[in-house]
C-alpha cells in the first residue's frame, strides 16, 4: 500500500480525498462448466473521510457491466474502470517471483565467469604459441654467434625454452578444456532457474485499473470484494466399479478436472465447484411444425429437371432455410463443491484433479443383446439414483469389474431419481446370431409391380458358458406414419416390450438363459404401399 503515490497524481480525484494503492490476486472462484466467478479481496486501513482505493493489477478484458463490487467499513459511492493509458506501477513481486530472479543472476554470473577463465586460458595458449614462434625463428636468426661454445649455449636455452612454451601452451589448452566441461552444467543451471521463473509468472498481459469511490465513517479496516467472470471451466470424472455377488453393487467414485485460462496464476485460492449453467440457454425455443406430404416419384423427377433448366439459364435458386435445432439445457436446482482447502492451478499451464466423494447404489445386473449390430452380448449393471443431486455427463469414466480395469466409456447424465445404466464390456461365452432367411419383393402376376416386400429374419443368442444369465434383447422394427403404408410384423415368441424407452419401433425380449443353452426369435415382417409409390 502506498499512500498518494505520484504516479497517479493524473488521475481526476475527488477533493481533498486520500488514494490508498492497494495490490490484489484472486482469492477465490467459483468453477461453472464454461467459466468462473472469480473474487479478489483486499483491505486496507482508512482515515475517517472520503478516499480512492486503487487496484492496479486487474485483467484489461474485464468488462465494466459484468464487474460486481462489495465494500464493507465504508460506503461505495462509484467506481471507476480504466483499461488503457494506466501510470506506471511498482514492483510487487512476490518473495517466490525474486528470489528465481536472483537464481537466474546468479546462474548467469556462474556462466560469465566461466567465460572469462576460459578466456584467460586462451591468452596463456595464444602467449605459449607466440614463445614458441619466437624461438623458432631465433634459430634461424643470421646474427647468431660465430664462437662455437656460445652457439651451443644458446642453442641449448632455446631448446629449453622452446619445451617450456610447448609445455605452458599444452597446459593452457588443457585448461580450457576442462573449464569448457563445466559449461553444461552452468547452462542447465541458467535454463532451470528461467524455467522456475515462467512457472510461477505467467506472460504478461496489459492491466485493467479499478479506483473505488469510498466514504468512511471513523477510521478502521475497510475490506473490499471485487467479482467478475473468467475463462475457466470443469468437468466430471468418475471411477465406476461394478462389485457382482449376491448383492451387486456400483460404486462411484467421483472427481473434478479444473482448468483455468484467465491469464494469471491462481495461488491458494479457495474453489467452489457448480453445476449450474448461468451461460446456459435462458430464452424458450421456438418450434416450426414440420410439413409432411406424399410425392409422386415421376414428378419429383420433373421438378429436378426443370430446376436443373432453371439454373443453367441463370434463374435465382430458393434454398430452404434449415429450421433452428433446439439446444439442451439444464432445468433444475444446482449442486455446489466447496473444496476442503485453497488450490494453486497454473494458467493454460495444468490442469488439477481434486477427488470429490463416493456413491454406492445396489445393482441390477444383466446381459444386452443386439444380434443385429454385435456378435456378443455385453456385461450391464443398472441401478437408481436414490439420491438429491443429478449426476453430470462426463466424455471420460474408468470402468472396473471387481477391481480389474475394464476400459473406458462415456458416462451419460443422470437426474435425481433416474436410473444409471452402464455397461461393463462384452460377455464372450453369450455368441450373437443374425440372419435373414427369406426375402422377396414385388406382386408376381401378368403386370410386374413392386408395391410389397417381405422378408423374415432368424436372431439367436447361444450360452457356451456355465453361468445363466438374464438377457434384454433389443430388435428394432419398422414403422410408419401414413395410412396407406401397411406394416404386418410377428415374431415369436412375442416380444415383451414395445417402444422402449418411449423410443417407437424398438422392441425388447426379456429372459432367462441358462448355462448351455441357446434361444432363437424368428420374425415375419411384410410392408405393402400404393402403387407406382417408392417405399424409403
Amino acid at each position: 500500500m502506498r499512500l498518494l503515490p505520484l504516479a497517479l497524481a493524473a488521475l481526476p480525484l475527488p477533493a481533498l480525498a486520500d488514494t490508498y494503492t492497494v495490490t490484489s490476486a484472486p482469492t477465490a472462484a467459483t468453477v461453472y462448466s464454461g467459466f468462473a466467478m472469480v473474487t479478489r479481496e483486499i483491505s486496507v486501513d482508512v482515515n475517517a473521510g472520503v478516499h480512492e482505493v486503487v487496484l492496479p493489477d486487474l485483467p484489461q478484458w474485464i468488462d465494466a457491466g459484468s464487474l460486481r463490487v462489495s465494500v464493507s467499513g465504508a460506503n461505495l459511492s462509484g467506481t471507476r474502470l480504466r483499461t488503457d493509458a494506466l501510470p506506471p506501477q511498482p514492483n510487487n513481486d512476490s518473495e517466490a517471483v525474486v528470489a528465481a530472479k536472483e537464481q537466474i543472476k546468479t546462474a548467469e554470473r556462474a556462466l560469465l565467469e566461466l567465460n572469462d577463465a576460459a578466456q584467460d586460458a586462451g591468452f596463456g595458449a595464444n602467449a605459449a604459441d607466440a614463445r614458441v614462434k619466437f624461438l623458432e625463428s631465433l634459430a634461424s636468426s643470421d646474427t647468431l654467434p660465430s664462437a662455437p661454445q656460445a652457439l651451443a649455449e644458446l642453442g641449448q636455452m632455446i631448446d629449453a625454452e622452446i619445451l617450456n612454451a610447448l609445455l605452458a601452451q599444452a597446459q593452457a589448452v588443457r585448461d580450457v578444456r576442462d573449464i569448457a566441461e563445466g559449461r553444461e552444467a552452468l547452462e542447465r543451471n541458467l535454463a532451470d532457474a528461467r524455467a522456475a521463473l515462467a512457472a510461477l509468472t505467467p506472460p504478461a498481459e496489459p492491466k485493467a485499473l479499478l479506483a473505488l469511490s469510498i466514504a468512511a465513517q471513523e477510521t478502521g479496516t475497510v475490506i473490499a470484494s471485487v467479482s467478475y467472470p473468467a475463462r475457466a471451466s470443469w468437468q466430471p470424472t468418475y471411477d465406476v466399479v461394478l462389485s457382482r455377488g449376491d448383492d451387486s453393487r456400483i460404486s462411484l467414485r467421483r472427481a473434478a478436472l479444473i482448468y483455468q485460462n484467465s491469464g494469471e496464476n491462481w495461488e491458494d485460492v479457495a474453489l467452489t465447484l457448480s453445476t449450474l449453467a448461468p451461460s446456459g440457454q435462458v430464452v424458450p425455443s421456438e418450434l416450426y411444425p414440420p410439413l409432411l406430404r406424399f410425392e409422386d416419384p415421376e414428378r419429383r423427377k420433373e421438378l429436378q429437371r426443370s430446376s436443373l433448366s432453371a439454373d443453367v439459364a441463370g434463374a435465382p435458386m430458393v434454398a430452404m432455410e434449415a429450421a433452428p435445432v433446439p439446444q439442451p439445457n439444464f432445468d433444475g436446482p444446482g449442486v455446489t463443491y466447496t473444496l476442503p482447502s485453497p488450490l494453486t492451478i497454473a494458467q493454460s499451464a495444468e490442469g488439477a484433479r481434486v477427488e470429490l466423494d463416493a456413491l454406492e447404489f445396489n445393482a441390477r445386473v444383466f446381459a444386452r443383446a443386439v444380434p443385429s449390430r454385435d456378435s456378443t452380448a455385453f456385461l450391464m449393471a443398472e441401478a437408481k439414483n436414490e439420491g438429491l443431486e443429478p449426476l453430470l455427463a462426463a466424455d471420460s469414466a474408468q470402468v472396473f469389474i471387481d477391481g480389474s480395469l475394464v476400459g473406458r466409456s462415456s458416462f451419460a447424465a443422470v437426474p435425481a431419481g433416474g436410473t444409471l445404466t452402464q455397461a461393463f464390456g462384452p460377455i464372450e461365452d453369450l455368441r450373437l446370431s443374425h440372419k435373414i432367411i427369406d426375402q422377396s419383393e414385388g406382386d408376381r402376376g401378368l403386370i410386374s409391380r413392386s408395391n410389397a416386400q417381405t422378408q423374415e429374419v432368424r436372431m439367436n443368442i447361444e450360452n457356451l458358458g456355465r453361468e445363466a444369465w438374464d438377457v434384454e434383447l433389443l430388435e428394432a422394427r419398422p414403422y410408419s406414419e401414413q395410412d396407406d403404408l401397411i406394416i404386418e410384423w410377428n415374431a415369436q415368441p412375442k416380444a415383451s416390450v414395445t417402444d422402449v424407452d418411449e423410443r417407437r419401433g424398438l422392441v425388447q425380449w426379456s429372459f432367462s438363459l441358462a448355462a448351455e443353452a441357446n434361444q432363437q426369435i424368428t420374425i415375419e415382417q411384410v410392408v405393402r404401399w400404393p402403387d407406382g409409390k417408392v417405399l424409403h
